[in-house]
């Protein structure tokens, strides 16, 4: 990652696609836009058939494999429980009492029912983000004493709450945590599920319009295999599968309902930030240096943007140094706009690939340990955390859908032009630098003409896909 942090972490490296390119020209034939759920709601997204029914063996999705180049991810398994000292669970009753039992032994508890009717929204309880003279914002998802950073769950116990407005709730080391069952009831009036499995480790919520992968223990979510990084592993009990609700507030509900995105405004203009710029090279690539590829980008990103009748603002129009507060104070003294950061990455020589970043939400770690760490208190890009995953979902699932590049994910972290802003941001790393072939692209003007497009199309599809929380306000 060559953005820099607020305080000054060292450039990430990361890895991996595969991207065979014979010439610097780019085949436009790879740039054949595919149908889907998320063309439907941001333009992008790849189609795929839902899994075999119940009679026929499902097989299993073929784990990633990292290269050597990428640092291993923070997170680490869920420890399992000794023989010695079994967790307790605690299934609290609607009369309000509480029957103690442990695992691994017979229990007569009822089994929670399956709501007959949707549930309510459920809240996302986080508190506003205080202003910078305020102060400092407080949530009810708090990180284990034993690890601020660590982004995985080491449950003592596990408490099992009735129903709450249809919605199952499952606290696991202090965390709240949401029943996919009670996720499938919530939207299946709009998605119509027909599949719901739990396979081993992999799990799939499905139908005709929406497939939803995940794997017990894993950050990883696969919507209409578009990869989303997930702030909190998936975790099971007792045959349950279990999101965060965090993960349900920040990522799951605004993807799958944007219209329902809250303090949502109507914008008019896109701030276009170039990354680096001046002394501030950037990634040295094979071909260049990031800070210039990054300015011919945001140009090219520009006149696309100006063709579908977009304001533009540029943070930078030349090779300049502009201070990460710099930029912030443009975008955040720019009225009915949105912030758009672009940036290329650095890494091994097989290094590659397709990435964008929205910030941390409060409560939950980057999904790298040099992204800033773990999001106590929350700062003032938070309030935006909905916008901000509808806006990276629309950028990077229509360049995804278009063109051939391996999907390295939407993933979170605390990149200083993201943390202050106060409008919605993202920041794209549009390739590796450091890889040959893909250098080649990035200094091509087809490659950028046409990722540019992609772009240019998908904040048209992310306005229209927000009309209606717009017009709420």
């Amino acid at each position: 990652m060559t953005s820099e942090l607020h305080s000054k972490l060292p450039q990430a490296v990361i890895a991996t696609l595969v991207f065979a390119l014979a010439s610097v020209s780019f085949d436009t034939a790879c740039a054949e836009e595919k149908p889907g759920f998320f063309k439907k709601l941001f333009g992008g997204g790849k189609e795929e058939t839902p899994p075999a029914p119940e009679t026929k063996p499902v097989p299993k999705p073929a784990p990633t494999v990292k290269p050597k180049s990428e640092p291993a991810k923070t997170t680490t398994k869920t420890p399992a429980p000794t023989t010695s000292r079994p967790p307790r669970v605690i299934i609290t009753t609607t009369g309000g009492t509480k029957k103690k039992v442990e695992l691994n032994k017979p229990t007569t508890a009822p089994k929670a029912e399956t709501p007959k009717t949707q549930p309510e929204p459920i809240r996302d309880v986080t508190k506003s983000v205080a202003k910078d003279n305020e102060a400092p914002m407080k949530g009810e998802f708090k990180a284990d004493d034993d690890d601020k950073t660590a982004s995985t769950v080491k449950p003592d116990a596990v408490t099992v709450l009735p129903a709450n407005g249809g919605w199952e709730i499952v606290k696991i080391g202090g965390r709240d945590y949401v029943t996919a069952e009670s996720i499938r009831n919530f939207y299946n009036p709009v998605y119509g599920f027909t599949t719901f499995r739990l396979q081993g480790n992999h799990f799939w919520l499905g139908s005709s319009k929406l497939i939803l992968k995940a794997q017990i223990g894993s950050q990883d979510l696969l919507i209409n295999n578009i990869k989303f990084i997930l702030s909190f592993p998936v975790q099971s009990y007792n045959g349950k599968v279990l999101f965060s609700r965090l993960d349900l507030c920040k990522l799951i509900d605004p993807v799958l309902y944007p219209s329902h995105i809250q303090n949502a405004e109507y914008f008019d203009t896109v701030v276009v930030d170039a990354g680096h710029g001046g002394h501030d090279a950037g990634a040295r690539g094979v071909y260049g240096y990031e800070k210039d590829f990054a300015l011919k980008m945001a140009m090219s990103v520009r006149t696309a943007l100006m063709q579908r009748g977009f304001k533009v603002i540029m943070t930078r129009a030349d090779d300049r140094f502009l201070t990460l507060g710099g930029r912030v104070a443009i975008a955040n003294q720019t009225p009915k706009s949105i912030f758009l950061s672009f940036h290329f990455n650095s890494g091994g020589s097989a290094a590659s690939g397709i990435e964008t970043w929205a910030l941390t939400p409060q409560s939950a770690a980057a999904t790298i340990p040099r992204g800033g760490g773990y999001n106590v208190n929350g700062v003032t890009g938070n309030k935006q955390d909905s916008a901000n995953i509808a806006l990276a979902t629309a950028v990077h699932a229509n360049v995804i859908s278009r063109f051939k590049f391996v999907d390295r994910g939407i993933k979170r972290a605390q990149w200083s032009v993201l943390t202050g802003c106060k409008r919605p941001g993202i920041l794209f790393e549009g390739g590796f630098v450091t890889n040959a072939k893909e250098c080649l692209l990035v200094a091509s003007d087809t490659y950028r003409q046409q990722v540019s497009a992609a772009i240019g199309d998908a904040v048209v599809n992310y306005r229209k896909a927000l009309e209606t929380a717009m017009a709420k306000r």
